[in-house]
């Protein structure tokens, strides 16, 4: 599980990378590739099961993926940009993106994917709750209502307490905690900074990151801790870091063109997508309780997508109009 890094490349890669806006519709369409790419990268990481630790999986699908992105950044000749690693905020994203991947690795080992993925919706939710908790950003009542809705129909799928609850929907819990954190931590990244040094950044500490873990699996487990790779497992591993570094290219694209809100709203087809594997592949089908807490979180998150729009164009008509009361109700949510 990954998103896209945010930033350009200073005005000479700017002006390369984002030539023109081609619009909306352009974008909906290249996000589409971007999330059916996160999507297959998750079906080859479900693939390799319980064939190798988590750490292992990590390690390996980072290297892949890091000598993949390298030749990128050599091709779209960012390399000049890799002193910018070094920025705190991009390691300390990398970091928030290790603890991501490995919740929601060891969720895609014990999990059906469609569960996975359901819970993985609530990532805008979480996203838009830490940032009024430690931005102080202004959410009113409807935002957090839709929160709540959705945070229900977290609780619908992951079930603590009853009969239905398996320990390893916490893993996929922690991996939206973590996940919602890289997002907020991608706001402070500075604009100047390139965005392909910001996935190389990424995949680099994500790759040192399993490798420690990995290490630590070994010791604890001693000869179990390490799983010697079978040929198959790693063509699955080699297939996941390739749709990985696509599924990075591609939404970094999509979101230089069109309307953020409007591109990014349509990141929850990955949930159709996520069922059509599931069923294809393993024959899972969820069950009705499941099914509602889909239903929760995708109509919540999608609900507030579209407040956004309405709250920019709002602040957007009051600055026009310089109508104070149009802004207020814009910020508080109340209009």
């Amino acid at each position: 599980m990954a998103t896209g890094p945010k930033g350009s490349a200073a005005k000479a890669s700017h002006a390369r990378v984002n030539p023109g806006d081609r619009g909306n519709i352009y974008g909906i369409l290249v996000m589409q590739v971007s999330v059916f790419s996160f999507g297959t990268n998750d079906v080859f990481n479900k693939l390799v099961g319980t064939g190798l630790a988590t750490g292992q999986m990590i390690f390996f699908r980072g290297i892949c993926a890091t000598i993949m992105v390298l030749m990128l950044c050599v091709i779209l000749r960012q390399l000049r940009y890799l002193y910018q690693s070094f920025d705190p905020i991009l390691l300390l994203r990398g970091l928030c993106e290790t603890f991501s991947a490995i919740g929601c690795l060891v969720a895609l080992k014990f999990l059906p994917l469609a569960n996975v993925y359901a819970v993985l919706q609530a990532i805008p939710l979480a996203t838009t709750a830490f940032a009024a908790v430690f931005l102080h950003e202004t959410v009113g009542i409807r935002r957090w209502l839709a929160v709540l809705v959705g945070f229900v129909g977290v609780m619908a799928i992951v079930r603590p307490g009853l009969d239905g609850f398996n320990f390893y929907s916490l893993f996929a819990v922690a991996a939206v905690i973590f996940a919602a954190a890289r997002d907020l931590i991608t706001r402070q990244i500075k604009p100047e900074i390139s965005l392909w040094v910001v996935t190389l950044t990424t995949m680099i500490v994500s790759t040192i990151g399993g490798g420690i873990l990995a290490l630590f699996q070994m010791y604890f487990s001693g000869d179990e801790g390490w799983m010697q790779p079978t040929t198959i497992n790693l063509v699955y591993i080699a297939g996941a870091a390739l749709f990985l570094t696509l599924g990075q290219y591609y939404v970094s694209i999509a979101m230089q063109n069109g309307e953020v809100s409007v591109v990014s709203s349509f990141r929850y087809v990955s949930m159709p997508i996520a069922l059509v594997y599931g069923y294809l592949i393993w024959g899972e089908v969820p069950d009705s309780l499941t099914w509602f807490g889909i239903v929760l979180i995708l109509a919540s998150g999608i609900y507030t997508i579209f407040r956004e729009r309405k709250v920019a164009r709002l602040q957007r008509q009051g600055k026009r109009s310089g109508n104070p009361d149009e802004l207020v109700a814009a910020r508080t949510g109340f209009e």
